[in-house]
């Protein structure tokens, strides 16, 4: 090319050319893009593994928390509506029983306990009045009532009296005066009989004649006249007389009868008057005692001993930031907590358990309590109580993580703590005795299953295993392997030589997926699984590497059938470190927080991240799936 006619001949030639020129360019970018790959492509890393022995194995569960006084009184505000605190104790005082903690301000309610006191004293005066009045009518009532039952007997006395006496008594009187008329007129005519005799004889003079005449005709009036009086006596008076006093006696008795239901309905109507005096009366007393009470809950006192601490409020109400702070000047609600009152002489931690460990755990299982603030001394605890359901505030934060409320008794004494105080609580499950076990990452999942890879001369056989309980660090193994077989510490991921459902690749798949261009390849599926690649959902990747150990130890895939999630080499995988050190629960607070960072990430930072994960475990950085033991051509 350095002689000029040659240069000027070929460019010619090119130029006449113009395909050729198109497969020249094409064969320079695939050489540049072999050397990019084997440049960017990292050295593999060396396998390390572990062998399978037996030995003791603590079953334990760690979790963090904080101190909690076993008893603890509330410390709300019963005074009605809405009050502004005048004096409260400072918090941390340790205030003992009947001390005075919190004054709110009560000038209003003393304003409306005095008007209350005045209109209780008027209520009692007329419930007074209206019993008064009430004993006035009943004494009234019984007085007029026996007057007018006086008034009746005397009437049917009057009715009885003539009827029995008077009456019988006249006729007697009139029928013996008859009887005298009658013998006084027998006489009158014996004698005018005789006189008569004795005129015709010449021995009585006409005039005694006459006269005797005159003696027996008034003899015969009187008799007649008395008779008649007899017979108008029966047939008129004493009838009349007979009407006249029943008709007393009834109207006494109706009068009787008309007193009692009049008086009766003024003894009702005063016994009404006095029930409404004396419900006012219990309604003003019952007011007034509540505004005394409500003057007392002005004033709140401590109902124990203990250790004053201030009561946070609803954090999505109101206040800044969402707080109302408890200090004097503040406004506080009707049933407003203000204090709580600890008592710290009996604690316990308040831990909240991962659904993973909850069956393992139950009351009355031994524990060991580390005080962050102690760390050189472990107090000797039990489980008090584990909750049956979730902790809802948890699950509202996030549904996808369900821990368990448990209590964790301290019976140790303890020294001057006080409560909120961070510790960490480990729970004894079991000891087991001359267990199989492995490491937690060597054992991963495959189509469903658990699975160790077993170290088969220069290669690895996956191998299924029974697993069984597990700690922070080992997992059991009940069955599938041996004692004294080496076992992979860091398992091809699901990306390596398994398809996203958990099947193994054939080797023609995996001769395939080496050939393709990176750019357009991507795992082959199982038939019938949908699912895409890990690259394609990084999400779904981080929340595997949250889940996997769970997943392991309860015989579930992690995320899917076949989901392993990424598992850092073997360097990482010793006791103590990122991911085979000790587990803290499914509340971690460093796996959470390195989970919300990874979520933070755009979608190429988080694809960028996962390749370079990939890298530090030995697999190609494209997105095409190799074995673990490939090296780069």
């Amino acid at each position: 090319m350095k002689n000029p006619e040659v240069k000027a001949s070929v460019q010619q030639s090119l130029t006449k050319r113009p395909a050729v020129t198109a497969a020249l360019g094409l064969i320079l970018l695939i050489v540049a893009f072999v050397g990019i790959r084997r440049w960017t492509t990292p050295p593999p890393v060396e396998q390390q593994f572990h062998t399978v022995k037996r030995g003791d194995m603590l079953i334990s569960v760690v979790e963090g928390g904080a101190l909690k006084a076993v008893n603890e009184s509330i410390i709300r505000s019963e005074f009605e509506g809405m009050s502004r605190i005048i004096s409260i104790v400072p918090e941390g005082t340790y205030a003992k029983k009947g001390d005075l903690l919190v004054e709110l301000d009560s000038s209003e309610l003393k304003d409306r306990l005095n008007q209350q006191e005045v209109s209780y004293q008027n209520s009692d005066f007329a419930f007074v009045q209206a019993k008064e009045n009430l004993s006035i009518q009943r004494s009234l009532v019984d007085s007029q009532i026996k007057d007018a039952e006086l008034r009746a007997e005397f009437a049917k006395s009057d009715l009885d009296k003539y009827i029995e006496g008077d009456a019988p008594q006249q006729i007697n009187t009139q029928t013996n005066n008859i009887i005298i008329r009658k013998e006084q007129l027998q006489r009158a005519q014996d004698k005018l009989d005789w006189t008569q005799q004795l005129f015709k004889k010449g021995y009585a003079s006409k005039s005694e004649l006459e006269a005797d005449g005159l003696s027996l005709m008034q003899s015969k009036i009187s008799l007649e006249q008395a008779e008649e009086d007899l017979r108008l006596f029966r047939k008129y008076d004493m009838p009349k007389s007979v009407r006249r006093l029943e008709s007393a006696w009834d109207q006494a008795k109706m009068e009787l009868g008309r007193l009692k239901q009049r008086t009766s309905n003024q003894i009702a109507q005063a016994e009404a008057d006095l029930r409404t005096r004396q419900r006012a009366l219990e309604l003003t007393l019952e007011k007034l005692n509540e505004l005394k009470q409500q003057f007392e809950n002005s004033r709140i006192k401590a109902p124990q001993d203990g250790l004053v601490v201030y009561a946070s409020s609803n954090p999505f109400i109101g206040g800044s930031g969402g707080q109302i702070l408890i200090e004097e000047g503040a406004q506080i609600r009707q049933r407003q907590e203000i204090i709580k009152l600890p008592d710290v002489s009996q604690m316990l931690v308040e831990i909240r358990v991962h659904e993973s460990h909850v069956l393992q755990i139950r009351a009355g299982l031994d524990a060991y309590v580390t005080v962050d603030s102690i760390p050189d001394r472990r107090f000797k605890a039990k489980v008090k109580k584990v909750a049956v359901l979730p902790n809802s505030q948890d699950r509202w934060m996030n549904p996808n993580l369900k821990v368990y409320s448990t209590d964790v008794l301290i019976e140790d004494e303890l020294p001057d703590l006080k409560p909120g105080v961070s510790a960490r609580a480990e729970i004894i499950v079991t000891n087991l005795v001359q267990a199989l076990t492995v490491p937690l990452q060597a054992v991963t999942t495959v189509k469903g299953k658990q699975v160790c890879y077993v170290q088969n001369g220069k290669g690895t056989t996956p191998a299924p295993v029974v697993v069984g309980n597990f700690n922070d660090q080992f997992i059991e193994i009940k069955s599938g392997l041996k004692e004294g077989d080496r076992v992979l510490l860091s398992p091809p991921a699901a990306t390596d030589n398994a398809d996203l459902s958990g099947s193994i690749i054939s080797s023609a798949e995996l001769e395939q997926q080496r050939t393709a261009p990176p750019a357009t390849t991507a795992p082959k599926a199982s038939p019938g699984n949908n699912n895409t690649s890990t690259q394609a959902n990084p999400g779904r990747e981080a929340e595997s590497a949250s889940g996997s150990i769970a997943a392991v130890a309860t015989g579930q895939p992690a995320v899917a059938p076949g989901i392993v999630p990424p598992t850092p080499p073997a360097a990482t995988a010793e006791p103590g470190s990122e991911f085979g050190g000790r587990r803290r629960g499914g509340n971690d607070p460093e796996a959470q927080k390195r989970r919300e960072e990874f979520m933070k990430l755009s979608p190429e930072e988080r694809a960028a991240r996962m390749q370079q994960f990939r890298g530090r475990r030995g697999q190609p950085v494209s997105e095409t799936s190799a074995p673990q033991n490939r090296n780069p051509e």
